[in-house]
């Protein structure tokens, strides 16, 4: 049986080690097994307390009389220095500016720059340990003007917006969107790829809608044939209708039936301010949002047999979130817009 002697010192140091909280447990369990020795325990008692096997006991026991506390204290955790270590900041600049569509293209680039060949598991982990997640990207008009952007949202819109917050204005953000009658797939979970049967011709419904920058309210014109600027003429005399004595203000695109002089001179008649949005800017419309929320909820993997179902399902989706499932818009049309840095790539 091995004898083993703490000094009032190490007895203390050990009841230290035990309330600190930077301690491994591993290391606390070692610290109270021989604490309870010293207590005079039987090795049954501490083996079935601390779960310990008896050759682990000896080993902590010996240990401590091998070098004392610092000898038990000791950090013998096993940590593989990854070969990858010495490129990590070459690689994360690499994979900053150019990243990659693949684990096959990061195997490629990985070898090329540290020598390291990795399989694409591997290659995947790594991605995750430098923080690079797998999004999908997003287009960028080629014409954009991001100073523009800016200078019109800090100057035009966001005043609008403070008014509207303090209700004297009403803001509604105004386009038109074209559901075609054919295939909208997605990824699903599954355990077999679905195929999802494609409606034939291009049959087309248009909505031609507003929405109001703070209840959500919607407001839409629908229609199996062409939005034009009579289209536009309607939906301001719905507005006017159901916001009368009002200040209101219509925030639109560029599209020529909604620039023309006969929406110009019928917004002026029903005193409606028209506030049209630099070029290629549909990052500062929040119908936008709308339209791909709609095209999520009734289009995407679905098959409509005839145009009157199609219709239907449109019709329903816009009808529910002007109604039971507004309360889905107010996280999805939240204020904040997106803003480029450069309009190049």
């Amino acid at each position: 049986m091995i004898e083993l002697h703490l000094s009032a010192r190490e007895i203390q140091d050990i009841c230290e080690a035990l309330d600190d909280p930077s301690i491994s447990e591993w290391h606390k369990q070692k610290l109270l097994a021989l604490r309870m020795h010293h207590e005079g325990a039987a090795h049954g008692f501490i083996l079935k307390c601390l779960r310990l096997s008896p050759t682990t006991l000896v080993a902590y026991l010996r240990e401590y009389l091998k070098g004392g506390l610092p000898e038990v204290l000791a950090d013998r955790y096993y940590r593989p220095a990854s070969a990858l270590l010495p490129f990590w900041q070459c690689l994360r600049c690499s994979f900053g500016v150019a990243p990659v569509a693949n684990a096959k293209e990061g195997v490629a680039r990985i070898e090329a720059l540290s020598g390291v060949r990795l399989s694409e598991s591997q290659c995947r982990r790594v991605f995750k340990q430098m923080g690079l997640t797998l999004k999908k990207a997003a287009p960028l008009p080629a014409k954009v003007d991001p100073q523009l952007q800016l200078e019109f949202f800090k100057r035009e819109l966001q005043p609008r917006l403070a008014q509207a917050a303090a209700g004297l204005r009403r803001v509604f953000f105004v386009d038109a969107a074209h559901f075609v009658l054919g295939a909208f797939l997605g990824m699903v979970w599954c355990f077999a790829r679905p195929f999802i049967r494609t409606s034939p011709g291009r049959q087309r419904y248009s909505v031609l809608g507003a929405v109001d920058s703070h209840s959500k309210e919607i407001i839409s014109l629908r229609t199996a044939g062409n939005i034009n600027a009579q289209s536009v003429c309607d939906l301001l005399d719905l507005i006017a209708a159901r916001h009368s004595g009002q200040c209101l203000t219509l925030i639109m695109d560029n599209a020529r039936y909604q620039r023309c002089e006969l929406v110009k001179l019928k917004a002026a008649a029903l005193d409606i301010e028209l506030l049209f949005l630099p070029a290629y800017s549909p990052n500062l419309n929040l119908i936008e949002r709308l339209w791909k929320l709609v095209k999520k909820r009734t289009l995407t993997n679905r098959y409509y047999d005839c145009f009157a179902k199609f219709r239907h399902a449109i019709d329903t989706c816009l009808e529910d979130l002007n109604g039971p499932g507004n309360s889905q818009l107010a996280s999805l049309l939240t204020l904040h817009f997106q803003f480029f840095k450069t309009s190049s790539s």
